[in-house]
C-alpha cells in the first residue's frame, strides 16, 4: 500500500513537471533539438542538487531496513515538491492540442509500465526507479517526442496532401509568398489590407507562418470563393521555406530583410539568406519577387527571378519621398514608376512602417489595382497588434506595444520613435533581442547604446538577459538610478507604475515567451 501511495505522489509530480516541458516544446514548435538546448541553458533549474539529496535518504533508510520510516520521508519528499511546484502565470498559454493529446497518451502507457515494473521488483530498486525519473522528468518530454515522431510525420503527410488537393482545384488562386527576417506579419497586414479592394483575399492569420500553420490555413479557411491567397513564411531552419513553396506554389514573393535572426539555427547569416531566397527561386517564369532594398543584404544577393525593387530612395524602383512621422503617424508620397505619386497618410509610425506601406503599393501595381483601389485601401489600414500599437491610459500617458517585435532593426527604428517623444517621459521596458547566436553580445551591447540615446528610464527584463544591453547603457554614461532590472513582466510593470506620470510614453519592446525567461 505504501509503495502505491508513494507511486501516485511520484504521478502527480511527474505530470507537473512534463506539463512544464510540454508547454516549452510547444513553444519550440516540437523540435526536440531546441528543447533539448533549453534543458541545457536551465539545467541548474530543472535539477536541483538538494533535491537530489533529499531522494537518496529514503533509499539509505531502506537499504538499512528502516523501511516505515523510510516510506515516511518518500511521502513527505513527493508532497514538499509538489507544493513547490506550482505553475508560474504563462504569458502564451499552453494548448491542449490534438498533438499534445497524443503525448499524454504515450505517457499513460508509460506510466502503466512503470508501475508495472515497481511492482515487481524489490523495494529498494522500486523507489530508485521513482526518485531517478522524478529527477530526469525533463528528458521524458524529449523521449515521448521521438516516440510519437513517425505517428505526427504520417499526420503531418496527410494534412498537407489534403492542402495541396484543395490548392489544385482552385484553379484561379494566386499566391503572394512573405518572407524576410523581420517585418513579415505587419507587411503581410498591410498588402492584405490594400489587395482586397480587388481580389477576395485570404491571409494567415495572426502569426501563422510554420507549414502547419499555412497548411491548416488552407485546410480550414480557403474557399472557392478567393482568388489571392497572402501567404507568410517564416524558416528556423535551411529548407523551411521551400517546404511551404512545395505546398502553395507562390506566382509572387516578397523578401522584407534578411539579417542575423535565428542564429542559434541558422549558424550562418549566409543560411539564413539562401533560406529566404528560397521564395524567390520557388516563382515560375512570369513570377514577380519585390525586394526591400534597403537591406544591404538583400541589395548584396543574386536574384534568378524577375525582381521589384522598393525602398526609401530613389535607386528603388518604387520609393517614398516627402516622409513625415510624428507621434501620431505618417504621412508621405510613394512613387510609381511611369505614374506619379501617391499620397499616403497612416497611423502607423515608424520608417519601417512607411516601408511595408511602400512595398503593399508596389505589389498592388504589379497586380492591376488602380490608384483609387490603392488610395481606398491605404485609408483602411490599422494598427497591428504589438506592433509599434499606440495606446492611450486614462491617466493620458501612452503605451507603445511593440511586443511582438525581437529583431535588431526593428529595435532601433522603435526606439527612434520613442526618441521623437522629445515632450514626454520616455520609459523603456525591454528583455532585449534573442535567437542572435555569437552575435547576441554585439547587438544587444549596441541595442542599450541606443537605448540610453532614447530613454529617460530602461527597465530591463530577465536577469539572464540584461548584461549585454546593460554593459551598452553604461557605456553611454547613461545613470544607474534610471536603470531597473526586474526578474520577469510582471516585476517590470509594477517598478513602471512607480514611474509613471500622465505625461509618460511607455515602449514595450519584445515580449520574449516563458522559454526564453
Amino acid at each position: 500500500m505504501w509503495l502505491n501511495i508513494s507511486l501516485l505522489l511520484f504521478y502527480i509530480y511527474f505530470y507537473k513537471k512534463i506539463r512544464h516541458g510540454l508547454h516549452i516544446l510547444q513553444l519550440e514548435n516540437y523540435y526536440n533539438d531546441r528543447y533539448i538546448t533549453w534543458v541545457k541553458k536551465n539545467i541548474k533549474t530543472l535539477i536541483d542538487i538538494k533535491t537530489i539529496c533529499f531522494m537518496i535518504v529514503p533509499i539509505l533508510f531502506f537499504i538499512i531496513e528502516k523501511n516505515n520510516l523510510a516510506y515516511l520521508v518518500e511521502i513527505i519528499l513527493f508532497i514538499y515538491l509538489i507544493l513547490n511546484s506550482k505553475r508560474k502565470k504563462e504569458k502564451k498559454p499552453f494548448v491542449n492540442t490534438s498533438r499534445i493529446k497524443r503525448m499524454f497518451f504515450t505517457y499513460l502507457i508509460l506510466a502503466v509500465l512503470i508501475a508495472y515494473v515497481v511492482n515487481n521488483v524489490n523495494t529498494v530498486l522500486a523507489i530508485l526507479i521513482i526518485n531517478f525519473i522524478s529527477i530526469i522528468a525533463y528528458i521524458f518530454v524529449y523521449i515521448v517526442n521521438l516516440i510519437n515522431s513517425p505517428v505526427e510525420n504520417g499526420i503531418r503527410k496527410k494534412f498537407c496532401k489534403l492542402a495541396m488537393d484543395k490548392l489544385k482545384d482552385l484553379k484561379t488562386l494566386e499566391v503572394v509568398g512573405i518572407t524576410g527576417s523581420y517585418g513579415k506579419t505587419s507587411t503581410k497586414y498591410i498588402v492584405n489590407t490594400i489587395l482586397s479592394q480587388k481580389f477576395n483575399t485570404l491571409m494567415t492569420p495572426e502569426s501563422y507562418n510554420t507549414t502547419m500553420g499555412v497548411v491548416r490555413t488552407i485546410n480550414e479557411n480557403l474557399s472557392p470563393v478567393n482568388n489571392l491567397f497572402v501567404c507568410e513564411m517564416g524558416a528556423k531552419y535551411p529548407g523551411d521555406i521551400k517546404e511551404i513553396c512545395d505546398i502553395v506554389n507562390p506566382k509572387y514573393a516578397i523578401i522584407t530583410a534578411i539579417g542575423p535572426q535565428h542564429l542559434d539555427t541558422f549558424k550562418t547569416l549566409e543560411n539564413v539568406r539562401n533560406t529566404k531566397l528560397e521564395l524567390v527561386d520557388s516563382l515560375p517564369e512570369d513570377g514577380i519577387a519585390f525586394v526591400n532594398w534597403e537591406d544591404e543584404n538583400i541589395r548584396n544577393s543574386i536574384f534568378k527571378r524577375n525582381i521589384v525593387k522598393y525602398g526609401l530612395n530613389s535607386d528603388a524602383d518604387y520609393y517614398a519621398k516627402n516622409i513625415e512621422i510624428n507621434e501620431h503617424g505618417s504621412e508621405f508620397d510613394v512613387v510609381i514608376p511611369g505614374k506619379g505619386n501617391i499620397h499616403i497618410k497612416t497611423k502607423l509610425l515608424g520608417s519601417l512602417n512607411v516601408l511595408n506601406i511602400v512595398c503593399a503599393v508596389a505589389v498592388s501595381d504589379k497586380l492591376g489595382l488602380t490608384e483609387e483601389e490603392i488610395k481606398l485601401g491605404a485609408k483602411y489600414i490599422k494598427q497591428i497588434n504589438h506592433r509599434l500599437e499606440i495606446k492611450q491610459n486614462s491617466n493620458g500617458s501612452i503605451i507603445i506595444d511593440d511586443a511582438y517585435n525581437s529583431n535588431n532593426k526593428g529595435a532601433k527604428m522603435a526606439l527612434e520613435v520613442l526618441k521623437n517623444f522629445k515632450d514626454r517621459q520616455r520609459i523603456l521596458i525591454t528583455p532585449g533581442i534573442v535567437e542572435l547566436g555569437d552575435r547576441a553580445e554585439e547587438i544587444n551591447k549596441e541595442f542599450g547604446k541606443n537605448a540610453a540615446e532614447s530613454s529617460d528610464y530602461i527597465i530591463l527584463v530577465g536577469e539572464k538577459q540584461a548584461d549585454y544591453i546593460y554593459k551598452g547603457i553604461k557605456e553611454k554614461g547613461y545613470s544607474d538610478e534610471k536603470v531597473f532590472i526586474a526578474k520577469n513582466l510582471e516585476e517590470a510593470l509594477v517598478k513602471m507604475n512607480q514611474i509613471i506620470t500622465p505625461n509618460s510614453v511607455v515602449l514595450l519592446e519584445n515580449d520574449l515567451p516563458d522559454n526564453y525567461l
